[in-house]
């Protein structure tokens, strides 16, 4: 692992911890905030370590983030941004297509892009679960050691957060 490389892992250990603490939050624009700075690094550190398709799907996420954390404006409110962030996100898999592979985290990253447009914590936390298993397979063959971690955390993360404010309280 040259130089480059072991810095470009140790942005996607801070991106790790700032993607986990997302989902501890209890209010949309605090998570989202939390991801658009995970974004910015987790694109950093594939970047860093040739992982083209997960640096510009982050590229992409961050872009998202911005709208979504603005949902309260005119401008952001629309569903179509939904519609755009998806369809960039498959353009960006045809366009740096590595095989099979590459479906993992363009498929994940359309699930976050629902999940983070729709201004319910909740939903939030339950449509973003299924994208950690597949950016977790991306990570494993990538070497992506913060984005590994981040994915094994983000999955209890995200159930801790539920147990914590989805749950009906008795």
């Amino acid at each position: 692992m040259d130089y480059i490389e072991l810095i470009g892992q140790g942005i996607g250990i801070v991106a790790f911890c700032l993607a986990v603490w997302s989902f501890q939050q209890n209010e949309h624009k605090k998570i989202v905030l939390f991801q658009l700075l995970a974004n910015l690094c987790f694109a950093t550190n594939y970047f860093m370590i040739g992982a083209y398709t997960g640096a510009l799907l982050n590229t992409i996420g961050l872009a998202r983030s911005i709208v979504f954390i603005f949902k309260d404006k005119k401008w952001a409110a629309s569903n179509w941004w939904l519609v755009f962030f998806s369809l960039v996100c498959a353009a960006v898999g045809i366009y740096t297509w590595e095989g099979p592979l590459t479906l993992l985290p363009m498929s994940a990253m359309i699930l976050t892009t629902i999940a983070f447009g729709i201004n319910n914590p909740k939903i939030t936390r339950l449509l973003s679960f299924p994208s950690s298993p597949l950016w977790l397979v991306y990570n494993v063959v990538k070497l992506s050691w913060g984005g590994v971690l981040t994915e094994c955390f983000n999955m209890g993360s995200i159930i801790i957060g539920m147990l914590r404010f989805d749950r009906s309280k008795k």
